[in-house]
C-alpha cells in the first residue's frame, strides 16, 4: 500500500531528543499510513540499526549530528536515506546538511505538502539505493566464482589494461590471458567487456591493486 508516495510497510525512523515533538511527528506519519519508529538520539538508532527504512532526523549538534551518523553507518556498511528538520532552518545549515548527504531539509512544524514530497523522495531514494545494493550483492556473488588468476585478470581489466598488458603484469602469456578472460566472461554471464567491467565495479574490485 502506498500513501502520499511512500510505501506503508517501509518504516520511517524518527530521531529526535524532544519527546513531545517525536510523538507529534509519529502521529503525523501514522495519519499518512506510514509506520514510524522513534529514537531519542542517533546513538540509540545506531544501537538498534534497523534492517530497512528511511530516517527523519532533527538537527542537533550534540545528539543528532548528520555527518557523524553517516560516518558510523558507512563503517557498518549500512545506508538509509535521510531527511533533516529543525525549528529554524538557516540557509547555511540547510546547504551543509544537503552536502553531507541529506535528501531534504524541512522546517518544523512541517508543511503538509513539503512533508509529503519529502516522504516521496525518501521512498524513491530508498528504492534506488536498494536496487544498487542488490546489484552489488549479485556482482560479488558472481565474482566469488572466479579462481585466483581469473580474479587477477578481471582486476587488471578494470584498470584499463589490454591482454598484452595484463600478460606482462601477471607474468602470463597473452594466450593464457585470453583463456582466463573467456572464463571470466562465462562465469560472470557477461555479454561484453563493458558488462564484465560493470560487474567488477559493482563488486568493488576497482579499488584493488593489480596482481
Amino acid at each position: 500500500m502506498q500513501v502520499n508516495g511512500i510505501a506503508g510497510d517501509s518504516p520511517v525512523h524518527v530521531i529526535d531528543c524532544d519527546s513531545r515533538r517525536r510523538a507529534e511527528i509519529s502521529r503525523e506519519l501514522f495519519a499518512r499510513d506510514v509506520h514510524a519508529e522513534i529514537y531519542e538520539d542517533a546513538a540509540e538508532f545506531l544501537r538498534i540499526l534497523p534492517s530497512t527504512g528511511s530516517v527523519l532526523m532533527v538537527e542537533d549538534a550534540e545528539r543528532c549530528d548528520l555527518a557523524a551518523l553517516l560516518v558510523q553507518l558507512r563503517a557498518r556498511g549500512r545506508y538509509y536515506p535521510v531527511s533533516m528538520y529543525s525549528a529554524a532552518p538557516q540557509a547555511e545549515r540547510v546547504v551543509r546538511a544537503m552536502r553531507e548527504g541529506a535528501i531534504d531539509y524541512l522546517g518544523w512544524p512541517f508543511n503538509d505538502a513539503l512533508l509529503a514530497e519529502a516522504l516521496t523522495r525518501l521512498r524513491e531514494e530508498g528504492d534506488r539505493r536498494g536496487k544498487v545494493e542488490q546489484a552489488k550483492a549479485e556482482a560479488k556473488a558472481s565474482v566469488g566464482q572466479l579462481t585466483g588468476r581469473e580474479h587477477d585478470v578481471l582486476v587488471s581489466l578494470l584498470h584499463g589494461n589490454s591482454n598484452k598488458q595484463i600478460a606482462a603484469e601477471l607474468d602470463l602469456s597473452p594466450r593464457t590471458v585470453e583463456i582466463y578472460r573467456k572464463n571470466v566472461m562465462r562465469k560472470l554471464d557477461a555479454k561484453s567487456t563493458s558488462d564484465a567491467v560493470r560487474i567488477g565495479i559493482y563488486a568493488d574490485l576497482w579499488q584493488l591493486p593489480v596482481g
